[in-house]
């Protein structure tokens, strides 16, 4: 069905749009929902929405942990005549800068904006004399439907705006191609909704065809996989650090001939995994390229063959080389004011004679070291051919004449023996005679870090920002926090993937011949986990049922999360490992906030 009259026309009362741990939402529930909230959007009007037509397009900002919410939040806004604005993420600044931009915010966290007008989408209040809900029309293809955010990978992010018609005809060109595939599978996804990828293939694509989704986000296998098997029939929608977490999974063939297929997308995905999950599931994943401005440009599914990391172009979409490498594209699903004027990419082509193309890498991270210029993947793909690199990514560091380069790098099993063996200053000066073969002293990396895996954020992309927080320290400066891997975050949870490192300065003494973290720095981590979910430092009442169940010790890669309760007067933290086959729980507890004077 097209999204623009898939309320008006309707799909079977009882279908199924979503499902979660403890319910199901047929489309009756939805479409009735949708209603309720489209009558509280309009409650503080008095005036007929006819006679508002012509007004300017109210904005709100739409941010929730469950896509089911979401899609009722995302249709309620548009039968409104509103605009969705997407945050690129819930940290309390970015909230806080678009607070002043928008009429209100509807999310499943009442106080996502602080003094600002909240409505909670599926229990939104009701007005002492509600009107009789008004039928949900047929939507306009022209309106102006979310506005998103790149990822900021090159810089500040940018506000991208797309039209309904944008929407509905990505969706409609996905169906039309992978319908077949994906038959009636029910969809689970670990892809933010907030984000382009996931509000299209988890939410809108769905819908449109009447595929139910799972409501909530299983990040990691352990929990996800069990869920996938209890269908028998579905479709996982993933990113790259989402499945190299999954191809490790003792008995992931299991999943062969209940998963359809798996989509996956925010980054080319490393031959190892493509080639793991193949092997387990019985077909590589299905990667689409793209970019938030552009929609979906192409696909590709990597088999042991020559030509396997070819990219073929969506149905709609052409693809051509400019003068810089750069792709070049016209596609109806970009975000152009003329969609016959090619869209140049950021991202380095080799176009084929049949059409298809290999990514080339980014063109615009280019630096300037000493003088010299430095293509950062050029270096970074030199620095995965050593057989002691597994991954790696470069950060500059610094500005204007005294940029440098800090590498980050993932050991593969003998780097790890090497850096045990030899030390990490003997390993950094080992990376750097490599290097030397292809590049000038002057641009070599001046500081390294090593860590069990890039750090990623909730699209799956590269954490720049968490990059840069590795070289926050000097060298010699006692290291106090954990190894940062990982980050999922939504409104009101905080997880990080860690690691303990070796030479965490809280060891020393404690034991002597048998180092251990001590619970007093597994509580301030877990505060200043607290204080980023916050956006302030927690100012405590007390300290509940604290638990140290477990010891954590040097190299032990764990998970600490907190959670807001719904009231916000206080939060649970948990540190636990990321061991499918055993779980062990190093420490848990309850935190109450202190309630200020004057609070209501």
């Amino acid at each position: 069905m097209n999204l623009t009259t898939l309320l008006r026309d309707g799909r079977p009362a009882r279908s199924l749009v979503a499902f979660a741990q403890e319910a199901r939402f047929p489309f009756e529930q939805f479409e009735a929902q949708v209603r309720a909230l489209v009558a509280a959007l309009d409650a503080p009007w008095r005036e007929t929405r006819s006679a508002r037509e012509g007004a300017s397009r109210e904005r709100w900002l739409l941010q929730t942990s469950d896509s089911y919410s979401f899609a009722v939040g995302l249709f309620a806004l548009w039968h409104h005549g509103s605009v969705a604005v997407l945050p690129p993420n819930a940290a309390p600044g970015t909230l806080a800068r678009l607070a002043a931009e928008v009429a209100g915010a509807i999310s499943d966290r009442l106080d996502l904006l602080p003094g600002g007008r909240v409505l909670h989408p599926l229990r939104p209040p009701v007005a002492p004399d509600p009107p009789s809900p008004a039928p949900l029309g047929r939507l306009l293809a022209s309106q102006p439907a979310v506005e998103l955010f790149t990822s900021g990978t090159t810089g500040d992010s940018k506000v991208v705006e797309k039209a309904l018609h944008h929407l509905d005809d990505e969706v409609q060109a996905l169906e039309a191609r992978f319908s077949a595939l994906c038959g009636d599978a029910s969809i689970f996804a670990t892809a933010s909704h907030q984000h382009l990828y996931g509000l299209l293939f988890r939410v809108l694509w769905p819908l449109a065809a009447g595929r139910p989704f799972r409501a909530e986000t299983y990040l990691h296998p352990a929990e996800l996989v069990p869920r996938m098997m209890q269908t028998s029939n579905c479709v996982l929608v993933g990113t790259p650090a989402h499945l190299r977490r999954m191809r490790d999974m003792p008995g992931l063939e299991k999943l062969r001939g209940v998963c359809r297929c798996v989509f996956s997308s925010g980054g080319p995905l490393d031959e190892q995994t493509a080639d793991a999950l193949a092997d387990a599931l019985g077909e590589a994943p299905i990667e689409i390229f793209g970019s938030t401005e552009t929609g979906g440009v192409a696909m590709r599914q990597q088999t042991p063959r020559p030509g396997r990391l070819a990219f073929t172009p969506l149905p709609g979409v052409t693809v051509e080389g400019g003068p810089d490498g750069c792709a070049r594209i016209r596609s109806p699903f970009a975000s152009a004011s003329d969609p016959e004027t090619p869209f140049t990419m950021g991202d380095r082509i080799t176009l084929q004679q049949d059409g298809r193309f290999v990514l080339e890498g980014r063109a615009d991270r280019v630096v300037k070291v000493g003088e010299k210029r430095l293509s950062l993947p050029d270096m970074e793909q030199a620095l995965r051919r050593h057989p002691w690199v597994s991954e790696a990514a470069l950060i500059p560091l610094g500005k204007g004449p005294h940029v440098r380069v800090g590498a980050v790098i993932v050991p593969s099993q003998e780097g790890r023996s090497a850096l045990a063996r030899e030390g990490r200053r003997a390993v950094s000066l080992t990376l750097g005679s490599s290097l030397e073969l292809d590049f000038d002293r002057v641009l070599l990396p001046r500081a390294h870090r090593y860590v069990d895996a890039l750090p990623s954020d909730e699209r799956g992309k590269l954490n720049l920002s968490a990059l840069g927080e590795l070289f926050a320290k000097g060298d010699d400066a006692p290291v106090t926090e954990p190894e940062f891997v990982d980050e999922q975050r939504s409104a009101r949870r905080l997880e990080r993937t860690l690691r303990v490192p070796a030479d965490l300065a809280f060891l020393e003494g404690h034991f002597p011949g048998f180092p251990v973290v001590p619970g007093v720095v597994q509580l301030r981590w877990a505060l200043r986990l607290a204080a980023e979910l916050l956006g302030h430092e927690p100012r405590l009442a007390s300290v509940e049922a604290l638990k140290f169940r477990e010891l954590l010790r040097p190299g032990d890669a764990f998970r600490a999360a907190v959670e807001l309760s719904a009231s916000g007067d206080a939060f649970e933290f948990s540190l636990w490992s990321d061991n499918p086959a055993t779980t062990r729980v190093f420490s848990t507890g309850r935190c109450v906030l202190r309630r200020e004077t004057g609070d209501a």
